[in-house]
């Protein structure tokens, strides 16, 4: 559980700190809530102490946790081929979990999209939410202001792209056409291993 002066995550609300507890009367019984506030001090909301992991809040990540999810991010070359549609039905999904690594493949992919200049509207809005939100977790994770904590998630979304670069249609083209052929010589193989009988003539 988590105690006053932890600082979480929230899936629909990114970094906040458990400032104080509280406890309120509903429906005639007493309940404990947790009172947070925003990383950026704008937002606050009340949580009852019992739902708390039933609506995604989470601790940070450690600083080594931290590091290899940052070392981690890739693009999902099969999420650009889809229909910009379903694009967002599917980093929605993944927004909404709250995880570092799910929200790291979502910012990741739109950012190889940004890169490419295919990105839509709505696309790079979410970027820039789900990029705020990470950087005010390595901010509180790595003791870093919100400037330096920005870099290092840009450096660490460059490098991602960079290091999966998308498959070369010629390269799949080639592997298609040698599994075809592959295919074919075995056909031809199994053929030349069948006998026809003939049958005897009188």
């Amino acid at each position: 559980m988590f105690n006053l002066g932890d600082h979480v995550f929230y899936p629909k609300g990114g970094v906040f700190l458990i400032q104080k507890q509280s406890h309120k009367e509903m429906y005639g019984r007493a309940i404990d809530f947790f009172d947070l506030v925003s990383f950026d001090g704008k937002t606050k909301i009340s949580i009852p102490e019992g739902n708390v992991k039933r609506v995604g809040v989470r601790s940070l990540l450690s600083p080594k946790e931290l590091e290899v999810a940052l070392d981690a991010f890739v693009p999902d070359h099969k999420l650009t081929k889809l229909h910009h549609k379903n694009r967002k039905s599917k980093f929605e999904l993944l927004r909404q979990t709250g995880d570092f690594e799910d929200m790291g493949l979502v910012v990741t992919t739109i950012h190889n999209l940004i890169h490419k200049t295919k990105a839509t509207f709505e696309e790079k809005r979410m970027y820039d939410q789900i990029r705020k939100r990470l950087a005010d977790e390595i901010s509180i994770v790595n003791a870093l202001d919100s400037d330096k904590a920005n870099a290092l998630l840009g450096d660490s979304l460059d490098k991602a792209i960079l290091r999966s670069p998308e498959e070369d249609p010629a390269a799949e083209a080639a592997e298609a056409a040698e599994a075809e052929d592959n295919n074919t010589e075995t056909t031809t193989e199994a053929s030349s291993d069948t006998k026809t009988e003939t049958p005897a003539t009188t």
